[in-house]
């Protein structure tokens, strides 16, 4: 492995890798818009850009192959000098939308213009306004005003979905995104570009205007969707779950989670109507009662049957653990061997990103 200096920090790296790619390998951010480590490059925003000795001018990091003994400075004079510019021309048209925006809080662009923006605007013309509360999809949203033209979008939706329904219409300072004539963002894995866009140009119509980010509180968790189990992360307030993110993981999902999961996997554990407990039915109603009630009864209808006479229903939305102490509880406890869970997936409904059947 080869090493590189990066403001005054050696780093190894592996051959072929980018600058920005070693630098996160060993925890250090290169400030950057368009770059995403599961995309392609495409070099469009030019935040990235670090000064590099002997070279004549500064390098995006982002596409810049690191070379054993390169000396990268990232927070030179220079470099913060040209970073400083990128961030004014980029909030030239730029709304004050902070206030309202879903992505306050986790914004790149919020935390960027604290750190590398004069801080002032010098700009006194009309900023252009551009097409806003545009539906892309059934999940979708779509404020052009908000868009800074990273592209992560559209690069995710050809290279990823393998849906190319995204594009760049016009040009310069009007440029925006539009869905292709006829086509809506409505591929399986719409709802990641909401998860990748570095501003709040896309958002998700189900968590829309729902909370603030640092209202919320976050778990680990595991999406129950389907046998991949992609790991993501619970987001809650008041109790209440409000929205699933998908959390890395290479070897299970990579950054991606489908939107069936996302949305409707965890909508029962809201609902009004969900058990919350143990139950017996008295006089035709149901009525809460603690688990010792409930497991003495349970315990004494079993003994009216024979144990080719019951069975048990797992869950296919539940752990391995969970059904394989099921069975076991089922075998030993029960005398039966009278279990079975259905499917919650139709066959053929699998696909060869992330969707897999039971």
């Amino acid at each position: 492995m080869g090493k590189f200096i990066l403001d005054g920090q050696e780093i190894e790296f592996k051959p072929g890798q980018t600058i920005i790619e070693a630098a996160k390998e060993v925890g250090v951010e290169i400030p950057h818009f368009c770059w995403h480590p599961s995309l392609s490059v495409s070099g469009n925003c030019r935040v990235c850009l670090v000064e590099i000795e002997k070279m004549p001018k500064l390098s995006i990091a982002c596409a810049t192959v690191a070379a054993d003994g390169m000396v990268v400075h990232s927070n030179s004079d220079k470099a913060l000098s040209a970073r400083n510019a990128v961030m004014e021309f980029l909030l030239i048209n730029h709304p004050l939308d902070c206030p309202i925006c879903d992505e306050a809080g986790e914004c790149k662009l919020q935390d960027y213009a604290y750190s590398h923006s004069v801080g002032e605007s010098r700009f006194v013309e009309n900023k252009n306004l551009k097409d806003k509360r545009v539906s892309f999809g059934p999940y979708v949203m779509f404020d052009g005003d908000r868009c800074i033209s990273c592209s992560r979008c559209i690069r995710f939706c050809d290279e990823i979905a393998g849906e190319t329904e995204l594009t760049f219409v016009k040009r310069g300072d009007r440029v925006t995104i539009q869905t292709f004539p006829g086509k809506e963002l409505d591929n399986p894995y719409s709802l990641n570009v909401v998860d990748i866009c570095p501003v709040g140009a896309l958002t998700s119509k189900d968590f829309r205007f729902k909370a603030r980010v640092w209202d919320m509180s976050h778990t680990n968790t595991i999406c129950t969707g389907c046998s991949r189990g992609c790991n993501t992360e619970m987001w809650v307030r008041s109790n209440e779950v409000l929205r699933l993110v998908p959390r890395f993981n290479d070897d299970v999902n990579d950054y991606w989670m489908c939107d069936h999961g996302r949305v409707n996997t965890f909508k029962f554990v809201n609902a009004e109507d969900r058990v919350d407990g143990p139950h017996l039915r008295r006089e035709g109603k149901l009525t809460k009662v603690d688990w010792d009630e409930a497991k003495e009864k349970a315990a004494s209808e079993l003994k009216i049957f024979e144990h080719s006479e019951v069975a048990f229903v797992g869950s296919a939305f539940g752990t391995v653990e969970d059904n394989y102490m099921l069975k076991k509880f089922a075998k030993q406890v029960a005398g039966t061997k009278n279990t079975d869970f259905p499917s919650h997936l139709r066959p053929g409904t699998g696909d060869k990103l992330l969707i897999t059947e039971d």
